[in-house]
């Protein structure tokens, strides 16, 4: 496993226990279809959330939330809109968060973006 991968993994966990520690009711995580990736989705209540999970380990590429661009955020729309027609869930309310997980030198700092990105057409 590549330490990109690694990195990623560990990341997605800490971001997951984070939600949880949030009262976040994780339903089902890295849900793949034809559109792509979920990293998590989880209710807030009755709101269902689409979780983006970004993990840096230095500042060279920027923040995390620079890895969700406007080409990543049309991919995870289309994969939620999947998601809530397989689930039949179109009664619900829904929002993308965005949890930005910095690991550095053994520190952690996890920040959660509720409502980080809307859909326009």
């Amino acid at each position: 496993m590549s330490e990109h991968i690694a990195l990623g993994k560990a990341g997605e966990a800490l971001g997951v226990r984070h939600l949880k520690k949030l009262k976040y009711k994780i339903v089902e995580q890295n849900y793949r279809c034809k559109f792509g990736e979920i990293d998590v989705v989880a209710l807030d209540r009755k709101t269902v959330v689409f979780v983006e999970i970004k993990t840096r380990s230095t500042k060279e590429f920027g923040s995390p939330l620079n890895g969700v661009t406007p080409r990543k955020q049309r991919k995870l729309a289309k994969a939620a809109m999947a998601y809530l027609q397989e689930h039949q869930l179109f009664d619900r309310d829904a929002r993308f968060d965005v949890v930005a997980v910095e690991v550095d030198s053994g520190q952690e700092r996890i920040d959660v973006i509720q409502n980080a990105f809307e859909i326009s057409a």
